[in-house]
C-alpha cells in the first residue's frame, strides 16, 4: 500500500535542496506524491523512490511535474542512471542507462504545460524476474529546454529529478546501519575550525548522511552550535567516509565536549568525544575516539519498550480484576432482595 506525501522532492539537476531548475524563465519542478506505508516514518522515502523488492515485482509511484516558468513548456520525463562514487551519489551524464533504467517506464513521456500548471505522471518499475540480489541507483528526470535570450542558436536545457534507491532480493530487506569511529578536529586553510567524522556503513543498504554537532564544556563553560554536517555524503554498504562539520571561526581551541548526531532516513546515531582544535591553519589535531555508550544508553529503547509492556500488562490485570469483582457482585432487581440479604 502507498501513503500520499505532502513534501516536495529534494531533488534537482544537481540533487540540491531545490525541487526546481535554477533558471526562472525555464523553471520546472518535480515531487514524489506517494510512498509505501511501511516507510511512512522514513524521511528519505518521502522525497526519493526507496524500496526493497523481490525479482519479478511490479510497483507504481506517482510524481507531480510543474511548470513554474512564465511561458508554456514541453517537458520530457525519462529515467537516468546513477551510481555511488567516492561517497557521492553520482548522476551519470546525458541519458546513460543501467539495469534499473531498463525497468522504469512512465505513462507520459512528454507533457505540454501552461505556466503555473501541474500534471501527474505514473512511474512503473518492473523488476526483472532473473535480477540478481543487490541495490541499484537511478534518477527520474523531468527536462525542458528553451533558447537563450537574444541568441536562438544556443539552447538552455534544465532538468530536475528524483533519486531512486532500489534493492532487489528475496525475503526481508537488508538492515541499514552505520557507525562513527572517530572525530578529528582540524583547521581549514582560511582558519575555520572543522571536525571530520569517520563513518562506516555497517549495514546492507546505501545511506545518505545528514546531522549536526553541538559543543559544550568549552573554555569558560562556553557552548556552541548546533552546526550542520555538510550534506552530500552517500555511502554504499561497507564504505567509509569522512563527514565534514564546519564550525564558527571565533571558537577557541578548546578542549570541548562534542556531541555529533547523524541520520539517514529514520536511522540515527549519536556519539560524544572530547576534542581540541589545532592552532595552525590547514592542520589536523589528534583524532578522538567516541566515548563508549553506557549500559543505559545502549538499552534505553529496550527499557522504554519493556516499561510500556509492563504498564499495559498491569492495566490489563487491573481491568480483568475489576470485571471479575463486578461479575461476582449480587444483582438487585427492583422490589426484590437477594437471598441472604437484609
Amino acid at each position: 500500500m502507498l501513503v500520499p506525501l505532502l513534501l516536495a522532492a529534494i531533488s534537482s539537476a544537481g540533487m540540491s535542496t531545490s525541487a526546481q531548475a535554477d533558471e526562472p524563465d525555464n523553471a520546472i519542478g518535480i515531487k514524489l506524491l506517494d510512498a509505501p506505508i511501511s516507510r511512512r516514518d522514513d524521511p528519505r522515502a518521502q522525497v526519493y523512490i526507496v524500496d526493497h523488492l523481490a525479482p519479478g515485482t511490479v510497483i507504481t509511484r506517482a510524481v507531480q511535474i510543474t511548470n513554474s516558468s512564465s511561458t508554456p513548456r514541453r517537458i520530457e520525463i525519462y529515467p537516468g542512471a546513477a551510481r555511488i562514487t567516492d561517497n557521492t551519489f553520482e548522476l551519470l551524464p546525458g541519458r546513460a542507462d543501467n539495469e534499473l533504467t531498463k525497468w522504469i517506464s512512465v505513462d507520459q513521456n512528454f507533457l505540454d504545460l501552461d505556466p503555473g500548471r501541474s500534471a501527474r505522471v505514473l512511474v512503473t518499475i518492473k523488476v526483472d524476474p532473473l535480477a540478481a540480489p543487490g541495490e541499484r541507483f537511478g534518477v527520474l528526470w523531468a527536462q525542458t529546454s528553451a533558447p537563450v535570450a537574444g541568441d536562438n542558436d544556443v539552447i538552455l536545457a534544465s532538468r530536475v529529478g528524483i533519486r531512486a534507491y532500489l534493492d532487489v532480493g528475496a525475503g526481508g530487506e537488508p538492515a541499514s546501519d552505520f557507525a562513527v569511529s572517530g572525530l578529528t578536529p582540524t583547521r581549514t586553510e582560511d582558519g575555520r575550525p572543522q571536525v571530520l567524522a569517520t563513518v562506516r556503513n555497517t549495514g546492507g543498504r546505501a545511506v545518505d548522511l545528514a546531522g549536526d554537532m553541538s559543543l559544550s564544556d568549552g573554555p569558560g563553560s562556553l557552548t556552541a552550535g548546533p552546526f550542520p554536517a555538510t550534506l552530500g555524503t552517500t555511502m554504499a554498504p561497507g564504505g567509509t567516509a569522512s563527514v565534514q562539520i564546519l564550525l564558527d571561526k571565533r571558537l577557541p581551541e578548546g578542549p570541548w565536549s562534542a556531541r555529533l548526531t547523524l541520520r539517514s532516513g529514520a536511522l540515527e546515531r549519536t556519539v560524544t568525544a572530547t576534542i581540541t582544535f589545532p592552532v595552525a591553519v590547514d592542520t589536523r589535531g589528534e583524532m578522538a575516539v567516541p566515548d563508549s555508550p553506557t549500559w543505559l544508553d545502549r538499552n534505553l529503547a529496550l527499557l522504554i519498550a519493556l516499561a510500556s509492556l509492563l504498564l499495559l500488562a498491569l492495566l490489563a490485570v487491573y481491568l480483568f480484576a475489576r470485571r471479575r469483582r463486578a461479575d461476582r457482585r449480587p444483582a438487585r432487581v427492583a422490589g426484590l432482595t437477594p437471598l441472604g440479604g437484609p
